[in-house]
């Protein structure tokens, strides 16, 4: 286990990358993500997903493909729910399975059984995969122009595109439309081009809405009501609904979503950047307005970005052993708020990257991040960046990962978490 420790107060930027570089900066996910409150629990209630991209449309997915457990109470999950969704499901008539854990295993009745973890009180790990709990929205009010668009692609070498939008007013109301375009080879058109396309579009139809736990209730004027699945993907933030089966984006006025997605002008102001160490390749960033609380502590991930390196020539010695394809660095900013009575050291605060399938764990290269003042006095709150350097090998080889954030030390240099750690998915396709 490698463990870096502040014992020369007169390191250097420079010097910490060459000792950081050639370790690697791996941990021991003892002290990592793996150690964070693992214990298994002998109930579960709630709503978990997960999602993963559908980039080439041959799932049949709207752009994300979801995973769904709805532990119902003690002895029932849901995996799948009716077209009412959750709100609708009724396990005397809908296909409920029963559960068990039985040791570090979810046990179900339809035979199939998958490693367990209790990973927070917000995330579960069901066969290696995080599952997150989403919370209902009832009362929410919307404001703003909502559009899903996805394809889907079929044996015959043809495919279903298709837009969804959603208008929705504050006020309760709202109206939709959706297209639909089927393309497939071998025109009769005349045209030589090879492809025929067939499109049918709907009017817009508009009523009212209202959303109560986890259902959207759209009531439309001829009278007709249907009700379907609702929740917020990247809750709290309204940006991104899931709406029955598809993703819906918040656009803006020019057209354009307002989705995590969208990449910045310039790179985040990291040290690696305002000291002109290495150029910055922007390869995704995602913004985002997600919490988690700990002894009162609370963490809320604001955004992260991936960026490809290039080392300034002069410190291009200092950074070896991330392989012949390059180095990626990984930049989170996020805001730590103090809402318990004890101050606590915020330099105290670890950050690393788990790697998924992996016993080991990538720590942040912390004099790489802009200072921030040390004590937090009960009531304050801060905004921090953490930088993590990996290789190219490592981020085209996995699609997802996990932030993990833990030991914070109070004055006293005890651990306000306890030995736990808090954890966000993350992940390079956005």
């Amino acid at each position: 286990m490698f463990v870096l420790r502040k014992n020369k107060l007169a390191f250097t930027v420079i010097s910490f990358v060459m000792l950081a570089a050639a370790l690697l900066f791996f941990t021991s996910s003892v002290e990592g993500a793996s150690s964070k409150n693992e214990g298994n629990s002998s109930s579960l209630r709630g709503f978990y997903a997960k999602w993963e991209l559908d980039v080439s449309g041959l799932k049949g997915c709207s752009s994300l493909c979801w995973d769904y457990y709805y532990f119902v109470n003690d002895k029932q999950v849901a995996t799948k729910f009716p077209d009412g969704g959750i709100d609708a499901l009724n396990c005397s008539k809908d296909k409920c399975l029963t559960y068990k854990i039985k040791g570090n295993r979810l046990v179900l009745s339809n035979g199939k059984s998958y490693p367990f973890k209790v990973k927070s009180a917000t995330e579960l790990e069901i066969d290696g995969d995080k599952y997150t709990k989403y919370k209902p929205s009832s009362g929410l009010k919307l404001e703003g122009k909502y559009e899903s668009s996805s394809y889907t692609s079929t044996p015959l070498g043809g495919g279903l595109a298709s837009s969804m939008t959603y208008v929705f007013r504050k006020d309760g109301t709202f109206f939709d439309s959706k297209f639909t375009g089927y393309t497939t080879d071998g025109s009769d058109s005349g045209d030589n081009s090879g492809v025929s396309t067939v499109t049918q579009s709907e009017k817009q139809t508009s009523g009212t809405y209202t959303i109560v736990n986890y259902t959207l209730r759209l009531k439309y004027k001829d009278g007709t009501i249907k009700k379907v699945l609702f929740f917020l993907p990247e809750q709290p933030s309204l940006k991104m609904l899931r709406i029955g089966a598809r993703d819906y984006l918040l656009q803006k006025a020019d057209g354009t979503n307002d989705g995590s997605g969208s990449k910045p002008a310039e790179p985040y102001q990291d040290k690696l950047t305002t000291d002109k160490i290495a150029k910055k390749q922007v390869l995704a960033t995602s913004r985002i307005e997600k919490s988690r609380q700990m002894e009162n502590i609370q963490i809320t991930l604001k955004g992260y970005q991936w960026a490809k390196l290039t080392i300034d020539p002069k410190y291009k010695d200092l950074f070896v052993g991330f392989g012949d394809k390059g180095i990626v660095a990984l930049t989170a900013k996020y805001r730590i708020d103090n809402e318990s009575e004890q101050s606590v050291n915020v330099n105290s605060l670890k950050v690393t990257l788990e790697l998924p399938d992996s016993d080991l764990g990538i720590l942040e290269a912390s004099p790489l991040a802009p200072k921030v003042k040390d004590e937090l006095k009960p009531g304050e709150g801060v905004e921090r960046m953490s930088v993590i350097l990996l290789s190219m090998d490592y981020f085209d080889g996995n699609k997802d990962f996990e932030l993990a954030f833990g030991p914070l030390n109070n004055l006293e240099g005890k651990d306000v978490f306890q030995g736990n750690w808090l954890g966000f998915n993350i992940w390079k396709d956005l």
